[in-house]
């Protein structure tokens, strides 16, 4: 090995360090940030190939991959359009699920609830042809109740304004976190297989109530973290049925698009 390819290894491992620490916070690896980990003289193509090989490392040594995250959609349209160059990454398991559940490793009480809260409020959106308006929304997370992680507030000692105003605080939780976009409502795209929903993707501040016309879909880390029948399966162990032919027809049907146990 020269000595190129030798700081190109040693520059992928650095690399594939950077990915873990990332993960470990819980941030996904940024484009940005990569000047931290390579040299200077370093081309934007060869960076790619970087990002390759860490990918491969990870893999060969953790079971572990680099997948982009999504971009926000600006404007949505029925027409495949080209995707822009990633500009983050975050790791996603490549072992089988029994696996990777025997290495999962212990989660805090508020990290458990934090993840079981918005796959819970994400099975709402799915089922709903992946969006909710924000008004329906709302009511659902002051059923549901927000962990107290999240927007503590007692159900049987809070007002109205207090239940709503926690809920909406556990939502934009979820929308600075990437599992939630709140987005203005436009025509059908169709086919929710893909990383187009009904809405036009054009992400507000959380923090703006101003809601006419506005709705809540997936956000880019809810599309890597969840597949469709991975999300199936949630609804069906929490509603406590057989995730049968039939009941994936079922979803799928509320969802938008065939789910099948293929996929």
């Amino acid at each position: 090995m020269d000595e190129d390819s030798q700081v190109n290894e040693r520059t992928a491992i650095d690399l594939a360090r950077y990915a873990l620490a990332c993960h470990a916070s819980g941030k996904p690896l940024k484009r940005e940030n990569l000047k931290t980990q390579v040299p200077s003289n370093v081309s934007t193509r060869n960076i790619r190939r970087l990002l390759d090989r860490a990918s491969e490392l990870l893999t060969q040594n953790f079971g572990l991959k680099m997948v982009p995250l999504p971009s926000h959609e600006k404007v949505l349209t029925a027409a495949p359009k080209a995707q822009p160059a990633p500009t983050k990454w975050v790791l996603q398991s490549t072992l089988p699920d029994a696996s990777r559940q025997r290495l999962d490793l212990p989660q805090s009480d508020d990290n458990q609830a934090i993840l079981g809260f918005a796959a819970t409020v994400l099975s709402l959106v799915f089922v709903s042809n992946m969006s909710v308006s924000v008004d329906q929304l709302v009511l659902y997370v002051r059923k549901l109740g927000p962990p107290q992680c999240i927007a503590p507030a007692d159900p049987s000692d809070a007002s109205d304004a207090q239940l709503d105003s926690a809920a909406r605080e556990a939502i934009a939780y979820l929308t600075r976190h990437g599992y939630l976009d709140k987005v203005k409502l436009g025509a059908s795209a169709g086919d929710h297989g893909t990383s187009e929903t009904q809405a036009t993707q054009q992400p507000i501040d959380s923090g703006d109530h101003s809601d006419d016309g506005m709705v809540y879909t997936w956000g880019p880390k809810a599309k890597v973290e969840f597949q469709p029948l991975d999300m199936a399966r949630f609804i069906a162990a929490a509603t406590g049925q057989e995730c049968t032919d039939d009941f994936l027809r079922t979803i799928g049907r509320a969802y938008g698009s065939n789910i099948t146990s293929s996929q």
